[in-house]
């Protein structure tokens, strides 16, 4: 029974020592507690979120700079924060907790390195420093040695490689000079029965068109006179066909967060629009714009899970006028009355 035990100790010893070291993966993505997005015609523009391990934020003014940042929780549960700038002068920088440090080799050769390169520069400073020149030689004593320039000589293989080149060259240079000297002059290209047949067929059918064009047409005279009534044509409504030139909004914007809120909005030349919508599950917003003719068009809605779809607008359309036939129940009977004299 002792060694029983004995034996069940050691392997649960063996399989803990060999377990190693067990990561965590989570397999779902965190709820995002919330998240903003804004910008303009500009190239401005400002955005970021928030979630229960990470958070970021970043912007872009309209002189090109850029400032953002973001942090999270590493796998060993530890805040990593970075923040960085960009601009078209110093270019992208950056600050962190988690750039890479040296190892201990690579810290203690570049120690190495810095403590030779200052010895070095010393010793050179007081060479230079203790440096003199204590023999002065003339100009005119000193001997001038001339060294003419010797000019470079072809390596046999190149000689041989011009020599090939220059007689293939004179060689095609006299074939070019056989051919266009019994060359002879260019004959026109004839043309086909069927294309000369074609031609003169189109030629004669564009003629008799152009003698009957020519021609005076004689127009019979109008009667002197006319009587119809003349009656007046009717309004007719037309709508302009024109396609329409997308315009850019002048600015827009939108937001939300993690449990269903969200506004956005835009402002363009000739319409506008803003919507929001709150944990309630009420939706508002309203839209305006130029028709056709020119007026200003405005709607504005609420939506609820109570009361539904509700809307008031200025181009709704209206009901026509329903007239009665027939006498109504308030109508008079009146006499006759006799015409006087």
């Amino acid at each position: 029974m002792e060694l029983l035990r004995l034996f069940i100790a050691l392997l649960s010893i063996w399989g803990v020592s060999s377990s190693g070291v067990t990561i965590g993966i989570t397999p779902y993505s965190l709820p995002i507690y919330s998240q903003y997005h804004a910008q303009d015609i500009l190239g401005q523009y400002a955005y970021g979120y928030a979630t229960p391990t990470s958070t970021k934020s970043e912007t872009k003014s309209a002189n090109g700079v850029t400032v953002g940042g973001y942090s999270y929780l590493d796998s060993f549960g530890i805040l990593q924060t970075v923040r960085y700038f960009a601009d078209p002068i110093h270019g992208f920088r950056v600050a962190a907790t988690n750039l890479p440090q040296d190892l201990p080799d690579v810290a203690l050769a570049k120690a190495q390195h810095l403590a030779e390169f200052q010895a070095t520069q010393s010793e050179r400073a007081a060479i230079a420093a203790h440096y003199t020149n204590p023999i002065v030689v003339p100009v005119s004593q000193v001997k001038k040695i001339e060294l003419l320039p010797t000019p470079v000589q072809d390596l046999p293989e190149v000689v041989k490689a011009r020599a090939e080149h220059l007689a293939k060259f004179q060689a095609t240079q006299a074939e070019h000079a056989a051919l266009a000297a019994h060359s002879a002059t260019p004959v026109p290209v004839q043309d086909l029965p069927e294309v000369a047949r074609a031609k003169a067929e189109h030629l004669a059918t564009f003629e008799a068109i152009k003698a009957r064009d020519a021609s005076q047409v004689v127009v019979s005279p109008l009667p002197a006179h006319i009587s119809a009534p003349v009656v007046a044509p009717a309004a007719i409504p037309y709508y302009s066909y024109v396609p329409a030139i997308p315009l850019l909004p002048s600015s827009q914007y939108h937001a939300q967060d993690g449990i269903g809120q969200y506004s956005y909005g835009y402002v363009g030349p000739l319409s506008s629009k803003s919507e929001a919508k709150t944990a309630d599950g009420i939706t508002r917003g309203g839209y305006s714009y130029l028709d056709a003719r020119g007026e200003i068009q405005t709607v504005s809605y609420i939506s609820d899970p109570v009361n539904g779809f509700r809307v008031a607008a200025t181009n709704l359309p209206v009901a026509p006028e329903v007239l009665l036939k027939g006498p109504s129940a308030s109508a008079k009977i009146v006499a006759p009355v006799a015409p006087t004299i």
